[in-house]
């Protein structure tokens, strides 16, 4: 366990399992916008960052445009053929609607399309929401993605 902010602990995935939080930040609605996300394995150990600045919109827009990076990152790894996926988010509009699309608004329906073709590739992972507090570290990274001139991936062996 990794503990938080305010006591709330971050719980480590299964042996089998990755773990990536992702976050989405907006200054207002609409305004400019930021993801990132962190993915940590068994141990709780740190194996790829992101952050990116994604333009203008409003934090529903970001929440679910770092899931759809997390899964593109993640599918772009070395760890894709070996580990379930795990993503949390502390967005619960964003778990909802890539839970059941069909909830979403109709402005987000082309974001959750592309989250679906990319489920296909790698059917082995789900979303849950998780608080904020129990990930300092991405909470840190989507605030500097809003004003990121350039985007930042590190990926650690």
């Amino acid at each position: 366990m990794v503990q938080g902010r305010k006591g709330v602990v971050w719980v480590k995935p299964l042996r089998n399992c990755m773990k990536l939080y992702v976050d989405g930040a907006a200054r207002g609605s609409p305004e400019p916008v930021g993801i990132r996300g962190v993915l940590r394995d068994h141990q709780g150990d740190i194996k790829i960052t992101f952050s990116k600045s994604v333009g203008i919109g409003d934090a529903n827009l970001a929440e679910i445009l770092a899931v759809r990076e997390a899964l593109v990152v993640f599918l772009a790894s070395r760890w894709k053929d070996h580990y379930k996926l795990i993503i949390e988010s502390d967005s619960s509009n964003a778990v909802k609607w890539v839970q059941h699309p069909e909830t979403a608004p109709w402005r987000l329906q082309k974001w959750l399309l592309q989250i679906e073709r990319l489920r296909e590739k790698h059917n082995d992972w789900k979303i849950q929401q998780d608080k904020r507090e129990a990930n300092q570290r991405a909470d840190a990274l989507a605030k500097e993605g809003v004003d990121r001139q350039s985007d930042s991936l590190r990926v650690f062996l």
